[in-house]
């Protein structure tokens, strides 16, 4: 991107909130860009960041810097304040994107540029950009994250996400379906449809979240889907053409729906909309139609009002189902919503209760690490992964790590061992088709 001077004479990007100078301005705008938070978080900084000109990997060398922030819990607030206070250093011009412009705006001086999430798609008019960060494919390696949705429809009462995010606000069946195909044009293999409530797309433009995947997963070309995070109660509302949708091989069998509590009472505290049978009507479904689907869960622990005997309704629904992803989450209260001012356990119930939940979860899963040892899959390798390995999926998004792999192409494998929450592969042979 080129500074856009019209009859300006100094390179100066003029916005609503301050002015954007630039010491070069007939020059290729250099972003430094770091990014928190939700994969959609993630995706739309760097498409904003893209937009608004190359983007390099050293604060020093940017004319600018972009981030994209977080406010889900206080001490990753506390962390967002942190480093725009490191990054100012720099004397650089930055721009705050995300949830911390949008619900806690007042936290932010007027040395910074805030941009909000409901102005991201008209951030080049901000900003006075050539180009809208609707423009962009956020790629990394051989993943592509399309930002279908922004917002949801619930009211939680501990959520701040809701406040920076509002209520749902889906993009167009048209938009999406460019954006991966101009992603796959550029080497995609994984394509990750993301938003706050991926079961709510389309309500506001009379379609619906399975019409999405359909014609998504009929788009020319080897890849697979990943459908981001869906809440329970928009869920149930589409469950049996969702179930379907997932059909498609281009699916992966993956299913993210965070349940927050096993017990009825914390969940109607929390305003979640649902009773605990409901979700795990959900999960049954899915299991009797992909039985070794991939589940991924969240937990909130020491939520205002839990006790012992709702904690342990948790810890057996957890026994139940036996997620093979549990993220867990203390509460942290949030201010603007309801359950900020709600007395809450004590810390060292709340250390308790986490550690008890966290080791069930690891039994969990190291007992279905062990069973998958020994097994030939296929497999795609989207990314890297660390100290220079490779990161594969399976069908059912199950993450295994080889040594010597090629970024964007199928394998078949044989895992033969276990590492952390990895499992470790040897490739048979490369594979044309999965």
């Amino acid at each position: 991107m080129e500074v856009s001077r019209g009859n300006n004479q100094h390179g100066i990007l003029k916005t609503s909130h301050t002015r954007f100078l630039y010491a070069t301005p007939c020059l290729s705008v250099k972003i430094y860009v770091e990014a928190y938070g939700c994969s959609q978080n993630i995706a739309e900084t760097y498409m904003l960041a893209q937009a608004m000109g190359e983007i390099v990997d050293d604060p020093q060398r940017a004319d600018a810097i972009v981030i994209g922030t977080c406010v889900v819990i206080e001490h990753t607030e506390n962390r967002m304040m942190r480093r725009i206070r490191e990054l100012r250093k720099y004397g650089k011009k930055i721009v705050v994107y995300g949830c911390l412009p949008s619900a806690r705006r007042e936290l932010l001086d007027m040395e910074v540029i805030p941009i909000t999430t409901w102005e991201w798609e008209m951030a080049h008019e901000i900003l006075n950009l050539d180009k809208s960060p609707m423009d962009e494919v956020f790629l990394w390696d051989a993943i592509a994250t399309i930002p279908i949705a922004n917002g949801c429809l619930g009211r939680c009462t501990y959520c701040i996400t809701k406040i920076a995010r509002g209520h749902v606000k889906s993009r167009s069946v048209e938009w999406i379906v460019s954006k991966v195909k101009e992603a796959l044009q550029r080497g995609a293999v994984e394509i990750r449809l993301s938003a706050q409530d991926t079961a709510a797309y389309g309500r506001d433009l009379g379609t619906e979240l399975p019409s999405l995947l359909n014609k998504v997963s009929s788009i020319p070309g080897k890849f697979f889907v990943r459908v981001g995070m869906m809440e329970p109660r928009e869920t149930l509302r589409i469950l049996p053409q969702l179930i379907e949708a997932y059909s498609s091989p281009k699916i992966y069998k993956f299913l993210h729906i965070p349940v927050q509590s096993g017990d009825d009472e914390i969940l109607s505290r929390m305003n979640r909309g649902y009773k605990v049978k409901d979700f795990e009507n959900i999960v049954n479904a899915f299991r009797d139609r992909y039985p070794d689907m991939m589940l991924s869960t969240d937990v909130i622990v020491g939520f205002p009002g839990e006790d012992d005997e709702s904690f342990e309704n948790t810890l057996r629904l957890i026994e139940r189902i036996k997620p093979d992803i549990l993220n867990i989450t203390r509460f942290s209260p949030r201010p603007k919503t309801p359950a900020y001012r709600w007395k809450r356990p004590s810390t060292n119930k709340v250390k308790e209760w986490s550690k008890r939940i966290t080791e069930l979860q690891w039994e969990n899963m190291n007992r279905r690490m062990e069973r998958m040892i020994g097994r030939e899959v296929k497999v795609v390798v989207p990314s890297r992964g660390k100290r220079g390995r490779f990161l594969a999926r399976t069908i059912n998004y199950v993450p295994v790590v080889l040594e010597k792999a090629e970024i964007g192409k199928f394998y078949k494998i044989e895992i033969v061992d276990m590492e952390s929450a990895h499992l470790i592969g040897r490739i048979l042979e490369e594979r044309e088709v999965v």
